[in-house]
């Protein structure tokens, strides 16, 4: 019938955008060139943004699984190279937006291919701009940071191993003692009777040194705009395996009240 033709047609068109967008990051010269006349930066990305759109709008089927591998070692590939080069790093953003629609086992995959970490520096470059240079304002911060905030959570939430190099990016290992030694304080000061089954109550991060990833992602938590917000206070959570007393230790009970209430951890009173 006609759902089947379109959904040959969509493959087809898939098809051809995953082919152009090989060709253009793997053709020599090397990627993205050295000659202003190169523009195949340009076209991976629009590439990129055309594939977000259609699987935006439903024009696009679901790739077979042969094509679903070909685009995920392509947006790996991306994620690895070099942060320098604006044009690179600009075909990585776009790459994060496609990543935010894979299934959650391709955590696993980019986890085997090191393409963990190339992420959490898209996060650092991406905190930098929003938080610290305060580049954006409403929409563009959302666009800036949503992506990348969102693909983190859902494989740290879907992959014990992800969780785990994730949390020691935003929470040092070699900061843990200091942590540890000072959330053992707040939680003495509570005693037994934890209210609500939080057993913490410090209104400020225990520790967020001001320009560490962890103060920047808590800054987020009171962001204006309302998707940043949630999505740094969802990402948090993830990494704190869902403990609400962790989560007060780390991010403040300030920051953490929304995202609590959201939970049905604390009561939030009735808006309006």
């Amino acid at each position: 019938g006609d759902g089947d033709a379109d959904g040959a047609r969509g493959r087809d068109l898939t098809s051809v955008l995953v082919t152009t967008l090989a060709w253009a990051v793997r053709s020599d010269p090397p990627f993205p060139g050295s000659d202003p006349s190169d523009r195949r930066a340009d076209l991976a990305i629009e590439v990129m943004r055309i594939m977000f759109a259609l699987r935006a709008v439903g024009a696009a089927a679901t790739p077979d699984e042969e094509l679903m591998t070909q685009i995920g070692i392509l947006l790996c590939d991306i994620l690895h190279l070099p942060n320098a080069d604006f044009r690179c790093y600009d075909c990585k953003l776009a790459a994060v937006n496609l990543i935010m629609d894979a299934p959650a086992e391709y955590g696993q995959y980019l986890l085997v291919n090191n393409g963990i970490k190339p992420l959490l520096d898209v996060l650092n470059a991406q905190l930098s701009t929003v938080v610290i240079e305060r580049r954006g304002g409403g929409s563009s911060d959302a666009a800036a940071m949503v992506p990348i905030l969102a693909v983190l959570t859902r494989f740290s939430a879907s992959n014990n191993q992800i969780l785990r190099i994730v949390k020691e990016h935003i929470f040092p290992p070699d900061a843990e003692e200091g942590f540890q030694s000072k959330a053992q304080e707040e939680r003495a000061k509570l005693g037994v009777g934890a209210a609500g089954g939080i057993g913490a109550k410090n209104m400020a991060p225990l520790d967020a040194p001001r320009g560490t990833t962890r103060w920047a992602l808590t800054r987020l938590m009171t962001w204006p705009e309302t998707n940043v917000k949630r999505c740094a206070a969802e990402l948090l959570w993830a990494v704190c395996g869902g403990d609400a007393t962790e989560f007060v230790l780390r991010t403040g009970f300030g920051n953490a009240v929304h995202m609590l209430g959201i939970r049905g951890v604390v009561d939030l009173p009735a808006s309006g």
